[in-house]
């Protein structure tokens, strides 16, 4: 009994280390030659009899859920619902197509990037045909089409049209000719066989896993890595093209067999991370490869394209706005010292801001002052302040990264005072929580940054010009999370930062107007740490240097607008930013393949930026001032930027309150309240605006008098 016992252990064991294996095994690369089924690449499948004992080829929507296969027997194109995107196991069948109309052997079916057309391979035709859908991805009688436009690829084929494929743009098609290797052809018109196509050449793919027949054929995004499937011996073959695109410089890297499937089409998800075939045994396979567009080890590629790249810009652009935040948050305070120093008091005091994170609220809570008034003579040696900013703006896709969205808030609070020679000197200590956006599937980062700033104004000639002179030091702490295809990879990473700007300006005073022309010269450095992700193709990436330069030109104007009340000037600049350092290099590895070092350059920003700014200031006598500036920085070719800025500054008397808070992502709203007792009244004052953006329109006004009896 106790000798059974022991085998039941052992075997219990052996089937969680077998299980654990098979689970985690396509983390290891496998050898040219080997099988697919061997190396446990293998996660799911998915039966297609009782549609198609014959799926010849397979495609899938541009968000993963919808897929295609197409039979030449019935001359179908066959649709199916994925539950969740690019898992083959959650399909189930929609609605067929009959093509029969056009080609009596359809081979291959391809769309367009969304799913406006649809392309049908014919094989004994030795025609590409084209059809429009008025519903994208629905391959339904009603939706689809076709155009009359095809494109005869004969005059190249000594043998069948076996598979079809296009570049990402549309203007780049191949075909593969079952006997000979690939043809490729130039489009006058992107996606569209009616302006024509232009061949361009041929290329002898001979290097093959012991097979001769070329079927399938795709691409990753960037053109640099292909894959063949050979039916004749059921093998994936995998190719290295030194220029995308370019099928001549194509050079073998290995090939895999699938020894169970009837081979005859090949698939990619977006990130590369699965890879699905399908064959005439009415069944499709969903591979798990350890790195992107790659079967074999030392042949994993650098970071080009999508979440992940757009997680690794988002870092660089979170440092260099961090920088570029605080700068401006320091000068902001010396413009409006400039504008307004003609007050006995500048201090911004007694402030409540109600932000909606917690942090900001805390921090906000924690630079109240006592309501009690001081004393002039007091107020007059240093001067206290607090800024609260929001920053959100847009980085558009690119052919190599996600697009992003922007999301900042942050608190300032302050100290400066003047010296006897007429310079005024500060320091500063800004909070801010950082939001960025990738792509659709969740990837995003969330940086928190504190940055110590010491800024201070010297006057060169007279009193009307003026260099302003920044200095400060930064810490970043980020969390960040990359999901692919379902699989997510997190990962925390540290950062410190010095930077440093010169700005050089003059007034020119003509009555209440006043010109303000400015150059401003912008340096600063950030040093990431290493780090390495957690999760399945994980990667480890070596610490990261970025730098940015900047050279502005600006153009500012200031009017004061009096009356009886209130001290009002509003102001405005236009300035042209010329960023000099926009890239940086990140180093890094595939954990499952740390021999192999990869070293990418990162493109951020754009080297010309415009950038507009509108503001007020409104002094009220001994009471309270308000300081808002709405800006928008656009970047030519990469996106915008929109910040606000809000300064509140009061000189206390008792049982005043003044409120502001602001909340929501894409559409922000804000509130402005105003409380006061007079002798024994209550008096509210209440503004509501659902959108930020236009603080000149209110949603709602409200003025209550209470008085208690």
């Amino acid at each position: 009994m106790k000798k059974n016992k022991i085998y039941i252990f052992l075997f219990n064991f052996l089937t969680l280390i077998t299980y654990f294996f098979s689970q985690n095994a396509y983390a290891n690369f496998i050898a040219s030659g080997d099988t697919l089924s061997t190396s446990n690449y293998e996660i799911r499948r998915f039966d297609t009899s009782a549609q198609t004992t014959d799926p010849r080829d397979i495609t899938f929507s541009n968000d993963g859920k919808k897929m295609f296969t197409v039979e030449q027997q019935t001359r179908s194109v066959f649709e199916y619902i994925l539950s969740t995107p690019y898992n083959i196991s959650t399909a189930s069948f929609v609605q067929s197509l009959s093509v029969s109309g056009q080609s009596s052997k359809p081979f291959k079916v391809k769309f367009n990037n969304d799913g406006s057309k649809m392309f049908i391979a014919g094989r004994g035709e030795r025609k590409v045909f084209e059809y429009s859908l008025s519903t994208n991805f629905d391959i339904s009688s009603a939706s689809v089409t076709y155009t009359g436009n095809f494109i005869d690829v004969s005059p190249q084929l000594t043998s069948f049209l076996n598979g079809l494929t296009f570049s990402p743009d549309g203007k780049i098609m191949i075909i593969t000719e079952q006997a000979f290797g690939l043809h490729q052809y130039s489009l006058n018109k992107s996606f569209d066989l009616s302006g024509g196509a232009n061949f361009i050449r041929s290329a002898a793919v001979t290097t093959l896993l012991n097979g001769s027949t070329h079927n399938g054929i795709v691409f990753n995004q960037s053109g640099t890595r292909l894959f063949m499937v050979d039916s004749q011996v059921n093998a994936v073959n995998q190719y290295t093209l030194s220029e995308g695109f370019n099928i001549a410089t194509a050079s073998f890297d290995g090939g895999a067999r699938d020894t169970e499937t009837d081979a005859s089409s090949i698939d990619f998800s977006p990130s590369g991370l699965r890879m699905y075939v399908a064959g005439i045994d009415d069944l499709v396979k969903e591979y798990h490869l350890p790195c992107p567009f790659n079967l074999f080890a030392g042949k994993c590629t650098e970071i080009t394209e999508g979440d992940r790249r757009g997680v690794a810009e988002a870092q660089v652009n979170i440092a260099n706005r961090t920088i570029e935040h605080s700068t401006d948050t320091a000068l902001n305070r010396l413009k409006w010292i400039r504008r307004n120093k003609d007050l006995q008091d500048l201090s911004f005091r007694n402030i409540k801001l109600n932000f909606s994170n917690q942090m900001l609220a805390s921090l906000a809570e924690a630079i109240q002052v006592s309501t009690s008034p001081k004393e002039k003579s007091k107020n007059k040696d240093i001067f206290y302040w607090s800024e609260g900013s929001l920053a959100f703006g847009k980085v558009r896709e690119t052919d190599t990264s996600s697009k992003k969205k922007i999301y900042t808030d942050g608190i300032t609070i302050g100290a400066d005072k003047f010296t006897d020679d007429g310079e005024i000197k500060g320091l500063a200590f800004r909070y801010s929580e950082n939001d960025v956006k990738v792509g659709i599937d969740g990837s995003r980062l969330d940086t928190d940054t504190y940055n110590l700033t010491y800024y201070s104004t010297t006057p060169v000639k007279d009193d009307n010009r003026f260099l302003d002179a920044v200095v400060g030091i930064g810490a970043l702490y980020s969390d960040i999370s990359s999901v692919l295809d379902g699989n997510k990879l997190t990962g925390n990473r540290n950062g410190k930062q010095i930077y440093g700007t010169l700005k050089l300006k003059e007034e020119i005073k003509k009555d209440d107007l006043t010109l303000i022309p400015a150059a401003q010269i912008d340096l600063g450095y950030t040093l990431l740490s290493s780090y390495s992700e957690s999760g399945k193709t994980a990667m480890r990436f070596d610490k990261q240097s970025i730098q940015s330069r900047n050279l502005r030109l600006s153009l500012a104007s200031v009017e004061t607008l009096n009356n009886k009340k209130y001290k009002m000037k509003r102001h405005g600049k236009i300035e042209y930013q010329a960023n000099l350092h926009r890239s940086s290099n990140i180093k890094y590895s595939y954990i499952s393949d740390s021999s192999t070092k990869y070293d990418t350059e990162l493109n951020s920003g754009a080297l010309h930026n415009i950038n507009g700014e509108l503001g007020v200031d409104i002094i009220y006598d001994n009471n309270f001032s308000l300081f808002f500036i709405v800006e928008h920085n656009y970047k030519h070719r990469v996106g915008y930027t929109n910040k606000i800025h809000l300064a509140i500054g009061y000189l206390p008397q008792k049982n005043t309150n003044f409120a502001f808070k602001i909340e929501g992502d894409d559409i922000l709203k804000s509130k402005y309240i105003y409380t006061k007792n007079v002798n024994g009244l209550d008096i509210d004052f209440y503004l509501l605006n659902n959108n930020a953006m236009r603080p000149e329109t209110f949603d709602e006004i409200a003025l209550n008098l209470r008085k208690v009896f």
